[in-house]
Formats: C-alpha cells, sequence, structure tokens
C-alpha cells in the first residue's frame, strides 16, 4: 500500500516537473520569438517615386528651397535642351547635375520607417523650410507644371559608400511619416554651383593678334610667333621699341591665351554693371572671328563683359560661330578669376622695362660704396 502511495505521489511529482517544463519552453520559444521581431523590421525596401524612373526625360523644372537659398532650373527646348538657372538670370545650367538630380531621386529607396510625430522632424531637420524649418525642399515638374516628385530631405543617416551611395532622412510633401532613404543624388543648393561656367573657350593658337586698348594707359598688341601646331603657342609684343624688352614672356602668352577656356566665377546682369575705366582687348583669330572683351577690376572682383562678330569674308560656320557667341554674351558680365582678370587687364607698363645700357659708364662708386679701388 505503502508503495503504491509512494508511486502515487512521484506520478503527481513528474506530472508537475513536466507541466512546468512545458511552460518554461513556450516562454523561451516566446522569448526568442519577441527577440527576433525586435531584431528584424517588417518594413518592405521600396521606390519612394516608383512611377519617376520612366518619367525622367519628361521633367522640365528642379526647385531646391532651403530656408536661405533656393534653385530653381528651367528647361529650354527652344535652345537645344538646355536647362536655365532662373535666379542667374537664366544662364545656362550644367545639364549633368540637373541629370543627376532626377535620376538619382528616381532611384530613391525607403529602407526604414521613422516618426509620424511633427514634433520630432525638428530633430532630423525635416521640418518644411516654407516654415523656415531646416529641412530641404526637392520637386521636380513637368511641362505642364504636374508634379513628378517633391520631398523633404533632413539629415544625412550615417556616411555614404564608397559609391557615393548613402542613407538620409526624408518624408513626402504633406506626409509627416518620416523615412530613412538609400541612394544618390544631388542635394547642392548654392545657385553658383548649377551654372555652366564656361565664357568662351578659343583652341589655343586660333588667336592670330590681340589690340589692348585701355581706357587710361599705353595701347599695344600681341601677336602669335611662329608656331608649329604642336608646341605650346607663345605670344610677342608688336613692334617693341629697341630700347625696351618684355620683363616676362609667360605674362604676354597670357594676354595672347586670354579666352583660352575662360571661365567665371558669378554671373550678373550686364545692366548691373557699369565699367568706368575698362581695358579693352580685341582678339582676332586666322579664321575671322573677332571677339572684344572689356575687363576692369572693381573692389576685389574682375568684371568681364564680351562682344562677337565676324570680320568680312569670314565663312559661314565663322559667322554663325560669332552670332551664337553674341547672343550668349550679351545679357551677362562675368566675374572672372584673379589670375583670368590680370591676363585681361595688363598694362604695358607692367610686361615692358627699359633695357640696361650696356655702354654706360660703370659708376664704381655705387658699386664700391665710396672706397674706390685700393681704398682700405
Amino acid at each position: 500500500m505503502r508503495d503504491v502511495l509512494l508511486r502515487g505521489g512521484q506520478a503527481r511529482t513528474l506530472t508537475m516537473l513536466g507541466v512546468v517544463t512545458v511552460l518554461l519552453v513556450a516562454l523561451a520559444i516566446f522569448a526568442v520569438s519577441m527577440q527576433r521581431r525586435a531584431l528584424t523590421s517588417d518594413f518592405e525596401t521600396r521606390p519612394m517615386f516608383p512611377d519617376l524612373t520612366e518619367k525622367v526625360n519628361d521633367a522640365a523644372r528642379v526647385e531646391v528651397v532651403s530656408r536661405l537659398t533656393a534653385v530653381t532650373v528651367v528647361r529650354d527646348d527652344e535652345a537645344g535642351d538646355t536647362w536655365r538657372l532662373v535666379e542667374k538670370e537664366n544662364h545656362p545650367a550644367r545639364a549633368d547635375l540637373v541629370k543627376r538630380t532626377v535620376v538619382g531621386l528616381a532611384g530613391l529607396e525607403l529602407v526604414e520607417e521613422r516618426t509620424a510625430l511633427a514634433d520630432w522632424h525638428k530633430h532630423i531637420n525635416l521640418t518644411d523650410p516654407a516654415d523656415k524649418g531646416t529641412g530641404v525642399r526637392v520637386s521636380v515638374y513637368g511641362a505642364a507644371g504636374e508634379e513628378l516628385a517633391a520631398l523633404i530631405v533632413g539629415k544625412l543617416e550615417g556616411s555614404a559608400d564608397i559609391d557615393a551611395t548613402g542613407t538620409i532622412y526624408v518624408r513626402r510633401v504633406g506626409d509627416d511619416q518620416a523615412y530613412v532613404a538609400r541612394g544618390s543624388f544631388n542635394l547642392e543648393q548654392q545657385p553658383v554651383a548649377w551654372l555652366d561656367t564656361g565664357v568662351i573657350d578659343l583652341a589655343a593658337g586660333r588667336v592670330t593678334r590681340v589690340d589692348v586698348l585701355p581706357e587710361d594707359g599705353t595701347s599695344y598688341a600681341v601677336s602669335l610667333k611662329d608656331w608649329d601646331g604642336a608646341s605650346k603657342p607663345a605670344y610677342e609684343i608688336d613692334g617693341l621699341a629697341d630700347d625696351l624688352q618684355p620683363v616676362t614672356d609667360y605674362a604676354i602668352t597670357g594676354v595672347g591665351n586670354g579666352l583660352v577656356g575662360l571661365q567665371f566665377t558669378d554671373v550678373v546682369p550686364q545692366e548691373d554693371v557699369i565699367l568706368e575705366a575698362p581695358v579693352s582687348s580685341v582678339y582676332n583669330t586666322k579664321d575671322g572671328l573677332q571677339v572684344t572683351v572689356q575687363a576692369e577690376k572693381q573692389d576685389k572682383s574682375y568684371y568681364v563683359v564680351l562682344d562677337a562678330r565676324a570680320v568680312d569674308g569670314a565663312d559661314d560656320a565663322v559667322v554663325q560661330e560669332a552670332a551664337r557667341l553674341a547672343a550668349g554674351f550679351a545679357p551677362y558680365a562675368f566675374v572672372v578669376s584673379t589670375v583670368r582678370g590680370a591676363d585681361l587687364t595688363r598694362a604695358f607698363e607692367t610686361l615692358t622695362e627699359p633695357k640696361p645700357d650696356s655702354e654706360a659708364a660703370i659708376d664704381l662708386e655705387a658699386v664700391t660704396g665710396g672706397e674706390g679701388p685700393g681704398a682700405n
């Protein structure tokens, strides 16, 4: 009987242990499941603008607006698919930068969902610049003004990879839901960075003569030296008096190469700039193109105004080139670098110096400091 009772107690104990074990296993499975859910996200990565890839070529206007700056580039179909920057008097903009921006937006992927609380946007720079927020609004529109993409861009989330892709906080305009997005697109906010900064780029050696006509000072001309077409072209001052010599050939050649790869650092409406005593330089090419440059230093900046024409007898290609250049120059005054500004305003007196008089008597007193030969 006792043995029967003991076996009954053992059975109950074993049953209780079994129940406890089952409960512990169930709790462990539940804990692991909860941990997995905490470590993984149910968010499915997806394009932020799924329809934009097929509409990249439809983009006709791009806006990048922050609290302090605004960039608006518009496509000018009448000028051969040229893009123009509204904030800089519709000067041509960098098409490559526009393309990189639109294509980058089309490739942007949402990888994580973040806060949907508007009060938290300020912590990740997603507040709307229209409300004086710190976010940057990027918008793309089609030719009819339809919106193709619009978002508020905030803080970077981590650093960019070696392929320039990175993660950044974003949200759609009018939607409080924030995301982490992955991709690569241009977010340049300064208008100048969007400009096509090329003014004119005549091939080296194409200019054969430059007549420099300063408002104040001595006029002079430089001409291309004998050139074989393979070496670097060099220039010399025409008709230099026998008692003068160049200070440096480098500076004279700089005058002749003044229109080789000329770029600007900023551009302003020509009507906003008054050149009071400019240096005028007339560049003549061997094929009949004539470009006139007026340059002047004002404060710390060199301003340049240009015009172009074809001389009588020039062929049609040169006539068309001159017309195209003149149309591009006309509305603008360009700010150029100090180095290029100096080349376009060289005074004759800084390029030349008197030749030493080899026949002049040697001033022994000046050489010896007053102690003549034999002096102690």
